[in-house]
């Protein structure tokens, strides 16, 4: 786990030493265990490396590494399969100088060019020189656990590439500019990415290489880039529940397995919810050593855990080591989380989860075990239910009612439809032209407390939201177009910025595709929403954490924190320069206050 630098001038040799020192000084915490540089002899190309020692701790596997004189590296991540990778390319005649994945990466690119992305199991983001045709090859993972940042101006001949925003600024080539269409995006819809364009980030000229996406740059600056992966809605329709059961469970253990490769101290988190429980309970199937579980803890009862996490200490004889933020401590961070996310966010649990891995790092850890993934692709929101019920309406009413009627006894005895459903599912092209027709005049539920000059200029006139009708769609959106994008983004900015790196056994692209190949009763059934997992694992959870229907997961409690004494002051401050700066014209509402508070505190800085 590392951080990524590069320059690639390719009208002009002056890349020089200094630039790169430059970019790799401002993300040291990415990697504080070493730093290094490599420039071409002809001063085209050079990138820069910061190193967090996980794998083959040697200078050996040191970066940027070049490979055969013919192609060099410099890589952020881990490739959990680069065993058996390396035993392949051994057989084919290759030898290797060091026990790193990296090495691995650049031989299986010198043998398979662009489709060595297909073999890869794991996370990255990497450029390399490809001497031998002269042109630079970079790539980022399926799921976009791994960052990757670029400016690309071919006018100038400069390409200039990150893993964080910031690095690219201390480039000297970058300018440093908001992009207030995003800042529209944030304030009006709760998104922090465009959904029209995946590229695009809170600043100009600053884009972002989409995941499961690799580009090029040959010797004359032209840039291709492609796609080398997507999640198919295909159904498997003769599969078992019991055979379902089986192969998750078999995936899923293995990815932890392969996620527990390293050759320092490793922990994971622990919130007490059915997909932290399932990741500790693998990992003690897998490692029998001492193991420190993370957690966070609330004041307030409605949204601490403390009962689940206890249960699941107990179970697993674990070392739980515990904190508890609260306003203080969101003041604190507040503006540290800001500088390494480079983005806002909607949500205070990324606070929790910031102290959570500081909690790590101050205990030694240096590789944490996480459970981001599965709510998107095993439907673990309760907004999937609508979607489900909406495909069980059109399809099997009989199924509809029987399903309607175990949610309700199982799960939810308050559950309710809504009275708009039938109409969203009847008369669904009616209903997605009356959405559109409302974002076309009336815009966003939060325009009116826009000021006028800046809603004239960034207003969307595009729907940015869906009418799901089949719940493969919605799982499939969520996972690879919104929804996870930003939870990988907060885990990768708030580990990193510890150095601290995490894994995420869910976001194995085989589990993640088998499950994604499941009918839609295998994720949603009798009311349980993840019923694949609750199956797959309830022989080794507690059934108390099995069959929890309650979700928090980090929760912060968020309108108390807002409420304090000592951030009220804030709160009127961010409201009045938004006033001034023409963003808004009156005072948002009490609950979209937290928009106005972050997004203050991001464009002030």
């Amino acid at each position: 786990m590392c951080g990524i630098a590069g320059f690639y001038k390719f009208y002009s040799n002056d890349v020089e030493e200094s630039d790169l020192h430059k970019m790799v000084s401002i993300q040291t915490h990415r990697g504080p265990d070493d730093s290094k540089t490599w420039i071409h002899p002809e001063k085209k190309i050079g990138f820069g490396h910061n190193r967090l020692r996980i794998i083959d701790l040697s200078l050996a596997a040191s970066q940027p590494m070049t490979y055969e004189g013919l192609y060099t590296i410099t890589y952020n991540g881990e490739l959990y399969n680069y065993k058996p990778l390396k035993e392949k390319l051994q057989q084919k005649g290759y030898k290797f100088n060091s026990q790193s994945d990296t090495e691995v990466i650049l031989a299986m690119y010198a043998e398979y060019g662009v489709e060595c992305l297909q073999q890869f199991d794991g996370m990255f983001a990497f450029g390399i020189w490809d001497e031998k045709n002269q042109r630079l090859f970079c790539a980022r993972d399926r799921f976009g656990e791994k960052p990757f940042h670029y400016y690309y101006s071919a006018p100038q001949g400069n390409f200039v590439f990150a893993s964080e925003i910031k690095t690219l600024f201390a480039s000297n080539i970058v300018p440093k500019e908001f992009n207030f269409r995003m800042v529209y995006h944030f304030m009006a819809n709760e998104m922090a990415e465009n959904p029209f364009n995946f590229e695009e980030t809170f600043y100009e000229n600053v884009s972002r290489l989409e995941a499961a996406h690799y580009l090029i740059i040959d010797g004359t600056g032209r840039l291709q880039k492609g796609r080398y992966w997507e999640l198919k809605n295909t159904t498997n329709t003769t599969i078992s529940e019991k055979d379902a059961v089986e192969q998750f469970r078999e995936l899923f253990l293995d990815s932890v397995k392969t996620r527990l490769q390293a050759d320092v101290p490793f922990g994971t988190s622990l919130s007490g919810g059915l997909d932290s429980s399932s990741i500790l309970c693998a990992t003690r199937e897998h490692y029998k050593g001492p193991l420190k579980a993370f957690s966070a803890r609330f004041k307030d009862p409605s949204l601490d855990e403390g009962k689940y996490i206890k249960m699941m200490v107990d179970h697993t004889q674990v070392e739980n080591i515990q904190i508890t933020p609260d306003e203080d401590s969101f003041l604190d961070a507040v503006e540290k989380i800001l500088y390494y996310q480079e983005e806002p966010f909607s949500s205070a649990s990324i606070v929790a989860q910031w102290e959570v891995m500081k909690l790590a790092a101050d205990n030694g850890v240096k590789v944490l075990i996480d459970g981001q993934g599965s709510d998107e692709y095993l439907a673990g929101y309760t907004h999937f239910y609508n979607t489900y019920f909406k495909e069980l309406f059109l399809h099997d009413k009989n199924k509809f009612h029987q399903e309607l009627r175990a949610l309700k006894q199982n799960v939810n005895p308050s559950f309710s439809l809504g009275s708009s459903f039938y109409f969203q599912t009847i008369f669904s092209n009616t209903f997605k032209s009356l959405q559109q027709f409302k974002t076309t005049t009336l815009g966003s539920e939060k325009d009116k407390f826009f000021h006028f000059d800046f809603l004239h200029q960034y207003q969307e006139r595009q729907n940015p939201f869906h009418n799901f009708l089949s719940l493969k769609e919605a799982t499939n959106s969520f996972t690879t177009e919104y929804g996870l994008h930003k939870l990988l983004r907060f885990a990768d900015r708030s580990s990193m910025a510890h150095s601290i790196e995490v894994r995420l056994p869910f976001l194995n692209h085989n589990l993640v595709e088998f499950a994604h190949s499941l009918p839609p009763e295998f994720l949603i059934h009798d009311g349980w929403t993840k019923y694949i997992l609750r199956k797959s694992m309830e022989s080794y959870l507690p059934k108390e954490i099995t069959w929890r229907k309650d979700k928090l997961g980090f929760q912060a409690p968020q309108i108390d924190w807002l409420k304090s004494p000592t951030i009220k002051p804030i709160m009127s401050e961010a409201t009045q320069w938004m006033k001034t700066h023409h963003i808004l014209n009156k005072s948002y509402k009490k609950e979209y206050s937290w928009l106005v508070l972050i997004m203050y505190l991001f464009l002030r800085k």
